[in-house]
């Protein structure tokens, strides 16, 4: 009798052992699906909160063209904007028009478009990403901004009006 329960315990031993360890191959797909499900975690949580993307269209204003006036497109800007309160190293990509009075004026921006460049590339390194969106009048205030700053450059009123086709913040 002593025997069989010597036997029992030792049956007892290692069935509790076998029980206690995780067979590997059912641990593998527990792994991979906690790595999976950790990396989507991440990937939102970076998207969301750590680096968000703005990405704001403008559409054309209601102005109308008078007869005789003329829209100079101007190359895409990449411009490194002011730090802001995040203290992040943020990015502008913006492509701008400016309405000018005739033909001739229209050329000789064409001709002079450095001075117009300057003008605005010193003006949105000034600007940081708060400034440019912050408010529905931000976009507006900028257009005003720019004008100013191309007329004040190139020493004579030729910009009537400038119009932001596109941007990007990053």
């Amino acid at each position: 009798m002593e025997e069989n329960q010597k036997k029992k315990g030792k049956k007892d031993k290692k069935e509790k052992k076998e029980k206690g360890n995780l067979n590997p191959l059912l641990l593998l797909p527990i792994m991979l699906v906690l790595t999976v499900v950790g990396s989507v975690a991440g990937m939102v949580i970076m998207n969301q909160f750590i680096a968000p993307k703005q990405e704001v269209k403008v559409a054309k204003q209601d102005g109308k063209i008078k007869e005789g006036q003329t829209i100079v497109p101007l190359n895409e800007f990449l411009v490194n904007l002011a730090k802001g309160k995040s203290g992040n190293q943020q990015y502008m990509k913006i492509t701008i028009s400016i309405l000018v009075d005739d033909k001739k004026t229209s050329e000789e921006v064409t001709k002079n478009v450095a001075v117009v460049r300057d003008a605005c590339v010193n003006l949105l390194r000034q600007k940081n990403a708060e400034d440019i969106l912050g408010s529905t009048e931000s976009v507006t205030n900028l257009k005003k901004e720019l004008k100013l700053a191309i007329n004040n450059n190139y020493g004579k009123d030729i910009v009537r009006q400038v119009y932001i086709t596109d941007f990007v913040i990053q």
